[in-house]
């Protein structure tokens, strides 16, 4: 969820002004914005965010007019059109449900609220004049802000564990959207190497919690790392002892020197972590596998390493190098395998 969107909103809201607030509750094809994006509409001719690439907009904000004019929420359906300028439509080759609603105090304070739980928004998208939407959280524990169907409640839980926002469509026609609200993700870098120093300026933008550590203090300060969330002069089993790994933690190993390294390793033998990845040439794992024999670590317990590390990007620079880096942790992230668009195409 974009907190820069909703930070706006709360803003008009709290100026005494209307907003609608128009949301991606459902996606089938290919769609330019992801599910659950969200377009904040004013009836003073403001708004922010967007559904499309900009196919649809105007339309959603006429609609959300509409809705602030007292017609109640709307269920608005899009899909590729082959001329734009004659019908309004995406250019990508999907179709969208956009429900249109009043933003109240209420739904801001859910949209809003700590983790860690699931927000369900459950509504009928056949019926676009009266798509009742029904609004609840759903906590780890199963219980939930309002009565659901045991349904949604197991479905909403499944959402959590994926930690992406996902959409069901159930028996009845109605279709859940289910957005996961949980702390955001740990970049845990063992290396305070000049590499890290962009990385961790990406990882920042792209929404993660970002930790530089290092044994040696005179590479872990804070002047060299102002953008990092912690900067830790420790060894790698403290580091983790004190920060903790789970299936939402990236750990990138800098590190050149091998006694570092393998600390790290043995460290995270039998903690979950989503990506791990080790900056080196390919010899390197050959190196880390003999080493690894030698010290009784069976590398099994641990994720596959991804060495050499980062996307095949050819730079050479620490901010190209660090670009590649975080750019396979995207890609891992969505499960991809990363590589040109372009060379998908027939």
């Amino acid at each position: 969820m974009n907190e820069d969107l909703t930070r706006q909103a709360a803003e008009w809201l709290a100026a005494g002004e209307a907003v609608a607030m128009a949301t991606i509750v459902r996606i089938r094809g290919s769609s330019s914005q992801p599910l659950a994006s969200r377009m904040f509409i004013t009836s003073r001719q403001r708004f922010v965010g967007a559904v499309s690439g900009g196919c649809v907009e105007s339309d959603v904000y006429q609609a959300a007019q509409d809705v602030l004019a007292g017609d109640g929420p709307l269920m608005l359906h899009y899909k590729h059109v082959e001329n734009p300028l004659i019908e309004i439509g995406l250019n990508c080759e999907g179709q969208i449900d956009v429900l249109v609603e009043v933003l109240d105090e209420d739904l801001l304070a859910q949209l809003t609220g700590p983790p860690t739980r699931v927000n369900v928004t459950l509504c009928s998208p056949n019926e676009p004049l009266h798509p009742r939407p029904v609004h609840a959280s759903v906590w780890p524990d199963g219980t939930a802000s309002v009565t659901l169907p045991d349904a949604v409640l197991r479905d909403a839980l499944a959402a959590l564990e994926r930690d992406r926002p996902q959409t069901v469509t159930y028996p009845d026609g109605r279709v859940a959207l289910f957005e996961p609200v949980v702390p955001p993700p740990t970049l845990l870098i063992f290396g305070a190497e000049q590499i890290a120093v962009p990385l961790v300026r990406f990882a920042r933008i792209l929404g993660f919690r970002t930790v530089v550590s290092d044994a040696r203090p005179a590479f872990a300060t804070r002047d060299k790392y102002p953008d990092a969330d912690e900067v830790l002069a420790l060894w790698p089993q403290e580091v983790i002892a004190r920060v903790g790994v789970d299936a939402r933690t990236f750990v990138v190993s800098l590190n050149h020197e091998p006694r570092f390294e393998d600390a790290l390793l043995h460290a995270l033998v039998g903690h979950r972590v989503a990506y791990l990845g080790a900056i080196g040439k390919p010899q390197r794992a050959v190196e880390r596998a003999e080493r690894a024999q030698a010290s009784g670590l069976d590398l099994r317990q641990l994720p596959p390493i991804h060495t050499p590390i980062g996307l095949d990007l050819g730079g050479k620079s620490p901010e190209e190098v660090a670009l590649s880096i975080i750019a396979e942790i995207v890609a891992v992230r969505h499960g991809r395998r990363g590589g040109m668009l372009s060379a998908n195409q027939p």
